[in-house]
């Protein structure tokens, strides 16, 4: 299927941007792409978040790059399977994180960053993350917003398990500054992939945790709702800072062709 892509990035309260966006298009035939999305936020108040931030970003996008295509090669079209695009989002991600481990060990860094990436090819949508960048899935006619990320913290975390109700609260918000999971930690957990199918006119949200901030899923949907469809992004970071956020804000929207391919 294909889309039209609009983003926005900056530093908002901080000094530094330590987000970093990317997207691009592969194309295999005249029928065949896939879309790539992703975004990384940079561990807040810890060394080099800018730089780890940036490194994962390239790093994911050399693997990703590199397994697709050697598996197109071997394949050809049966790699935009199901199976095969989830196989190699997902040892990406692995191998990511490995990688920028070892980057950081070598150079003596502490912190790491998170990592979201989402692949479009066809109708099929699929998604993997490290940390807590959330990514939606959208449908304006029918109002349908959907969280399809994990959000790796210890305020999610609370939340499942009852310990915290608002997420509004004092108490929610210190939660949710300590990640569960990220990229470049001792540990990381199994790279889950979700695989969605996507309808015409669906959108694609995706962002750091400062770019979406408090903001109730309900705002989320209106802004969604905007007539000027590339000043979306911008309108909802706008939106999350007048309710206090403070943190970088970086966020990707994908909207889908109306017609039927």
């Amino acid at each position: 299927m294909k889309g039209q892509i609009y983003s926005f990035t900056r530093a908002n309260g901080r000094t530094e941007n330590q987000d970093y966006l990317f997207y691009e298009k592969k194309k295999f035939s005249d029928n065949e792409e896939i879309t790539i999305l992703g975004v990384c936020d940079g561990m807040g108040g810890m060394e080099k978040g800018k730089e780890i931030s940036r490194l994962t970003a390239w790093t994911f996008g050399a693997y990703f790059s590199r397994k697709i295509l050697t598996a197109f090669a071997e394949e050809g079209s049966e790699i935009l399977s199901l199976r095969g695009i989830k196989t190699v989002l997902e040892g990406s991600v692995g191998a990511v994180h490995k990688t920028i481990s070892a980057y950081m060990k070598e150079h003596k860094i502490s912190g790491g960053s998170t990592l979201t990436a989402a692949v479009i090819c066809g109708r099929n949508l699929f998604v993997a993350n490290a940390g807590d960048s959330p990514c939606y899935l959208a449908d304006t006619k029918t109002n349908y917003l959907e969280l399809i990320s994990e959000v790796e913290n210890c305020g999610y975390e609370g939340l499942k398990k009852g310990i915290y109700s608002d997420k509004k609260s004092g108490e929610f918000l210190k939660a949710s500054s300590y990640l569960t999971n990220y990229i470049g930690g001792e540990k990381i957990k199994k790279t889950k992939v979700r695989s969605l199918q996507l309808f015409p006119g669906n959108m694609v949200l995706m962002g750091s945790d400062g770019f979406f901030g408090i903001l109730e899923e309900k705002v989320i949907l209106q802004e969604l709702k905007h007539p000027s469809k590339e000043h979306i992004p911008e309108r909802i970071a706008e939106r999350s800072a007048m309710q206090g956020e403070t943190d970088n804000q970086s966020g990707i929207l994908w909207i889908g062709s109306d017609r039927q391919y």
